[in-house]
């Protein structure tokens, strides 16, 4: 996993314990797949299969995998075996060609690499754990909710999407909230708040910032739970009670909502069911106050670049804290080009509004550097940056993936630059440190 995901949260401890179930706590001895060399790699992947599948802990003190078998050294077979059962082939041909390269076991890569070509994908899920709907019965209660929840939403130049998201909200069946808005736009409007049946606050910031925005609305307010939205969003009249539900279900203190990015578009086979979620998008997400007094706010060190909802998401992560991926809380992104921060930053990670600007994005480098150190650093830019010259809306074409590792090669010169100017922008943004309020 640390070569597919390398930087994946699961890769790293949860506080001082480790998030991998052990299996034998819970997984019937029939289902575990005994074709691999090794007992530890068989546990291993049922560890991995009932998280996947919707396990979530209710305390991480028990029933948790020991660090001997996190850190066992699988045999070359049992690698590859797992890649091609799980992910897509092309990741074992990726993987044979990082053995060679790095001289990991030269020919028993060959011939695991081989041996395992009959291997045929599944996506196959231990049903018994698997929860798509919480259905609220007699003895349910939103417990201890007496002031009513915050919703954050920065906007910044999108008064018709933020229009539309404003009426959906007016329809929520929870209707004990507060909306902080934190208006940066450049023709300001604020009698545009006036025509709706809201209790607004709002605040006025001349200069754009998203995590700026967030952290000043927080700072401004008391409520206990917290919701935060983009400005380009749409949701359900359930939306914050699905979120509220969430907390409520499994006494956790992050309910962390799904995107869509069209309606009818694919969704990912994970974000049926609840399960821990192993990222956050703060553009559909609720949780506790006192996770900012444990871990801090927004890091402000990302503004106008990327990865911020990453490191906050990792930051709770590695001092404890499970969110939990909640599929009916949510919500339709737009991604509308005009306005909000991919005018003043970035597309993604890989894609910088320029061309000639660096690549991946420094901030990227900076937070993989941060957490993960050099080396799943490197991994990371060389699985990512030969698919990342087609457009956002075509990456997963196959022959916009062929077309870009064509002009990959012709402009590698280029790019290593990119690059290059990346890694050392990174390294001065980990000399400086973090800029999240209130820790200087």
């Amino acid at each position: 996993m640390k070569f597919i995901k390398p930087l994946w949260y699961f890769n790293l401890g949860i506080g001082k314990s480790l998030i991998w179930p052990d299996p034998n706590k819970i997984v019937p001895p029939e289902l575990l797949d005994k074709n691999y060399n090794s007992y530890e790699s068989m546990i291993s992947e049922a560890s991995y299969l009932a998280l996947m599948s919707g396990y979530i802990p209710s305390d991480l003190e028990k029933d948790q995998l020991s660090s001997s078998f996190i850190n066992y050294n699988h045999t070359v077979y049992d690698e590859f075996y797992f890649i091609k059962k799980f992910f897509n082939p092309i990741w074992s041909v990726a993987f044979l060609i990082y053995r060679l390269i790095t001289f990991g076991y030269f020919f028993h890569a060959i011939s695991a690499f081989f041996k395992t070509l009959h291997i045929k994908r599944t996506d196959s899920k231990y049903g018994f754990l698997i929860l798509k709907k919480i259905k609220p019965d007699k003895f349910y209660r939103l417990h201890n909710i007496k002031k009513p929840i915050r919703i954050i939403i920065p906007t910044y130049n999108r008064y018709k999407s933020l229009h539309n998201l404003l009426k959906d909200l007016e329809k929520q069946t929870y209707s004990n909230f507060r909306v902080s808005i934190v208006d940066q736009s450049e023709e300001y409007n604020y009698k545009f708040y006036n025509d709706f049946n809201l209790q607004i606050d709002l605040q006025r910031q001349t200069v754009p910032g998203l995590w700026k925005a967030r952290n000043s609305a927080i700072k401004k307010t008391s409520e206990r739970i917290i919701a935060f939205l983009d400005d380009d969003s749409r949701v359900g009249k359930n939306w914050l009670f699905n979120h509220l539900k969430c907390l409520d279900y499994y006494k956790l203190d992050i309910s962390a909502g799904i995107s869509i990015s069209k309606i009818g578009a694919k969704i990912p086979s994970n974000y049926y069911f609840y399960r821990v979620s192993d990222q956050i998008d703060t553009g559909n997400v609720i949780l506790k106050r006192e996770i900012f007094d444990k871990c801090g706010l927004f890091d402000e060190k990302f503004e106008g670049m990327r990865m911020g909802d990453a490191e906050f998401g990792l930051r709770t992560f590695t001092r404890g804290i499970i969110s939990v991926s909640n599929p009916e809380a949510y919500r339709l992104h737009l991604k509308i080009s005009k306005g909000g921060l991919r005018q003043v930053g970035s597309w993604d990670t890989f894609r910088p509004t320029s061309f000639l600007k660096p690549r991946p994005i420094p901030s990227a480098l900076y937070y993989a550097r941060k957490y993960f150190g050099d080396r799943s650093s490197i991994i990371f830019i060389i699985i990512n940056l030969p698919l990342s010259l087609s457009t956002y809306t075509k990456k997963d074409k196959y022959f916009y993936s062929i077309l870009s590792l064509f002009f990959f090669i012709i402009l590698f010169p280029i790019l290593l630059t990119q690059v290059l100017i990346s890694w050392k922008k990174s390294s001065n943004m980990l000399i400086t440190g973090n800029e999240i309020p209130g820790e200087k």
